[in-house]
């Protein structure tokens, strides 16, 4: 110790000055990461939501290893708009502000999914779905004007309650309302359901 002391104090003004630069930078650092271990950690949002972590880590949709908490519900860093980089650099290190409202969510789906409102084809080899004629605007029946979200058939896409878990839309959604009016009798089942999942003559048993 003693040692250590007398070599600090036969350092020069500019080794003195880079050793505190060294000791401050070491000691922002190790802030900065315990703050975002603090602020993305999965095990903290679970220390107040067991049940919803809980479903999202055996999601099938969004599972742990492919996206966390705070990659759908923080407030994403917005490059700046005017000079502002430390406020940029402190929301995209330490992210905030966590919210699960549809607005949140929605922006967050599309931030990760860019494609998807051109998409004519569903990639998944079990229904044929056309994201781009979902998303696009349309006219109810008194001729409004409404727009789908990802959320309008992916609520449960990470956290689904029901007793069997898709983490998929299901058909009473696609059913409700005016939606898919034409299409309620089991003559059209293979307009979506392309691929035979089980043996001709046997009765499939649907999950609603």
């Amino acid at each position: 110790m003693g040692f250590l002391l007398k070599r600090f104090i036969e350092m020069s003004r500019g080794g003195i000055f880079g050793f505190f630069a060294v000791v401050l930078a070491a000691g922002v650092a190790l802030f900065v990461l315990g703050a975002r271990w603090v602020n993305t950690s999965p095990q903290q949002c679970a220390t107040c939501h067991p049940e919803l972590t809980a479903m999202w880590q055996r999601s099938q949709g969004h599972p742990e290893e492919k996206a966390t908490c705070h990659d759908c519900h923080s407030e994403h860093a917005q490059a700046p708009v005017r000079p502002n980089l430390a406020a940029y650099a402190r929301d995209e290190l330490i992210p905030e502000k966590y919210l699960s409202t549809d607005a949140r969510l929605q922006s967050r789906c599309e931030g990760c999914h860019k494609d998807m409102r051109q998409a004519d084809k569903e990639k998944k080899q079990l229904i044929r779905l056309n994201h781009k004629v979902h998303l696009a605007p349309i006219l109810d029946p008194q001729g409004r004007q409404i727009q789908l979200g990802c959320l309008s058939c992916h609520r449960t896409i990470a956290h689904d309650k029901a007793l069997v878990e898709t983490n998929r839309p299901r058909m009473t959604g696609c059913f409700a309302g005016s939606c898919h009016q034409k299409d309620r009798n089991k003559d059209n089942c293979r307009r979506c359901h392309y691929q035979q999942l089980v043996e001709p003559g046997q009765e499939a048993q649907q999950v609603l």
